[in-house]
């Protein structure tokens, strides 16, 4: 019964490839077989292909679009994404299905699809002509529906802006629901003298008592930009009020006061974080400065005021990189970082935060590769934030049809190391490719080999 259902998936993506190129449509179909290596003896060869992954991507006259056919670890064969949109009369409709997909391109991208999540639903594009573009969602989120509107303005005189609305009925059981409504300008008239900025409403709503009063539930942001010769400079400010909604918002957006100014190839940015208030709250200071390859990082750090300057908070760093026509090495990059200062400086494994971060291409008789060496605690603010040293290299090669491609990793800390390795081979078809691979080349996720074998094959047509 189970290696029906192995065949039965085989059956599906030939039917689906015969049928895509049997009529006048293009795009590709890649199907991926992945064999986890069992840790129990007892365990079985066809329980251990833990996901079966089928991904479809298509595109013709009036339709394009693309869904992922899986079967995971519980045998169970189901759509976990698609995306279909279909191409009217200068409305484009497209509907997803668990999809990251609602967003704005307003200047703070108030609406923010990581923070919205996968949702279900419909989209409408209208492209207006003369009276601007229109984006309109529809969609289940978490079991509730969820509307957001965002139509931008026909450019007029140079002055381009759009308004937006959202509705979220997030808990219809208690008759809540939320409200965000904005509106965002650029008025680009002048090269020399540009204003813009945005303003954001948004209201937390009981159903039958409604209230759209502004107190401390609103998002200013403005600045000014321009160019003068070889100058430019940009400036902008972002207040938010205490009881602004920010949890369909990037996690970026937050108080600040930015500079930038650049004449040349020399760039210079300032960005004061801080808090607006009777006595405004001054957190930190974000300098970078960038001549050609040369980039300086400077940031102090503050309890409150410019007085009351914390050492121990603060960071530095310096950052070079070149390209290099010597043999082997084609590029290189050195980095160094420091926060604070040390009691002892020959206690280094107690050191503040440091990182010592060195890589290199390298090309020699036909391979090409890239290697890393970071010392520093933590060696990564993301996958491994200890202590300890990283040493990383990969290294590929094409063979007329032939490709090949491999890369090791070893993580060295106080207590741990962490070793994975991940090498494919792959062959170009006429109309496809086949990759056969062995481990996992998410190194950030999979700081240690697993043991697992796959093949990957994608047909165009």
């Amino acid at each position: 019964m189970k290696a029906k259902k192995l065949f039965l998936i085989l059956i599906i993506v030939l039917s689906i490839t015969l049928f895509f190129g049997s009529v006048d449509l293009g795009g590709s179909v890649e199907f991926n077989l992945n064999y986890e290596f069992p840790e129990e003896e007892e365990s079985s060869f066809y329980n251990n292909f833990n996901k079966a992954d089928l991904y479809f991507k298509f595109f013709g006259d009036g339709l394009r679009g693309e869904f992922n056919l899986n079967k995971a670890s519980d045998d169970k064969l189901w759509v976990s994404s698609s995306k279909f949109t279909f191409n009217l009369n200068h409305i484009d409709l497209t509907t997803y299905w668990n999809r990251k997909s609602v967003s704005t391109d307003d200047w703070l991208k108030i609406v923010n699809n990581e923070k919205v999540g996968a949702v279900n639903g419909v989209k409408v594009y209208s492209d207006l002509d003369k009276f601007g573009k229109l984006n309109f969602y529809a969609v289940d989120r978490y079991g509730s529906l969820f509307n957001l509107l965002h139509y931008r303005f026909a450019d007029l005189a140079g002055i381009n802006s759009s308004v937006l609305y959202l509705k979220d009925y997030k808990d219809m059981s208690k008759r809540t629901y939320n409200e965000l409504m904005g509106f965002d300008f650029d008025i680009g008239s002048f090269d020399a003298f540009k204003p813009y900025g945005e303003v954001v409403v948004s209201f937390q709503q009981d159903i039958y008592t409604a209230s759209y009063d502004v107190s401390d539930n609103y998002l200013l942001f403005g600045g000014v930009r321009g160019k003068v010769g070889d100058f430019s400079y940009n400036f902008n400010t972002t207040y938010i009020a205490d009881d602004f909604d920010k949890s369909y918002s990037p996690d970026s957006l937050a108080e600040n006061i930015f500079l930038e100014t650049a004449y040349k190839n020399v760039r210079l940015t300032n960005k004061l974080e801080l808090e607006f208030g009777e006595e405004n709250y001054i957190d930190r200071l974000r300098t970078n400065l960038y001549i050609n390859n040369f980039e300086l990082y400077v940031s102090p750090d503050f309890d409150g005021s410019f007085s009351d300057f914390n050492i121990d908070g603060s960071e530095m760093s310096v950052t070079y990189s070149h390209d290099l026509s010597i043999p082997f090495f084609t590029w290189y990059k050195i980095s160094l970082y420091k926060q604070g200062t040390e009691d002892d400086w020959t206690d280094i494994k107690h050191y503040k935060p440091f990182r010592v971060y060195l890589e290199g291409n390298y090309k020699a008789l036909g391979f090409s590769g890239n290697m890393k060496y970071i010392f520093g605690n933590p060696v990564s603010d993301e996958f491994f934030q200890a202590f300890g040293e990283l040493y990383y290299i990969d290294i590929s090669r094409n063979f007329n049809q032939f490709s090949v491609m491999g890369k090791l990793q070893f993580i060295q800390g106080i207590v741990e190391k962490r070793f994975t390795a991940y090498a494919e081979v792959g062959y170009n078809l006429p109309n496809g490719n086949i990759k056969f691979y062995v481990g996992d080349g998410d190194f950030e996720n999979t700081l240690q080999f697993k043991k697992q074998i796959g093949v990957t094959t994608t047909f165009y047509f």
